[in-house]
């Protein structure tokens, strides 16, 4: 005695996946263009090189792909191995534990290995 029958369930299953699909595209290309705008912060920056915003720049264009699903298919494989998130990452991070030892008074850990 359920208000739906079966065949209603599983195409309002299958809605519900292909709306939270298009809704997921949705948020990466907002993240795209966050990437976009980080990118050319970073490229402005004194702070950090020029390179990382270049690449954060591309991260985010290779983002913005997903405006047109197929065009995200095809190019995926391309994009998705050079990812200038994780570059910046571990630029932050070395440039951070290599300034850490200078305040506690050790010698950098990049002049020990």
């Amino acid at each position: 005695m359920s208000v739906f029958k079966v065949e209603q369930l599983r195409a309002l299953a299958l809605m519900f996946l292909e709306l939270n699909t298009q809704a997921n595209n949705i948020c990466v290309v907002f993240f795209g263009f966050y990437c976009l705008l980080i990118g050319y912060l970073i490229f402005r920056s004194a702070f950090l090189p020029r390179i990382l915003g270049v690449l954060m720049a591309f991260a985010g264009l290779g983002w913005l792909t997903f405006l047109s699903p197929p065009l995200a298919n095809y190019l995926s494989p391309y994009w998705r191995r050079s990812s200038a998130s994780w570059d910046a990452a571990f630029w932050l991070s070395v440039v951070f534990f290599n300034s850490l030892p200078g305040r506690l008074g050790r010698q950098p850990v990049l002049e020990r290995i």
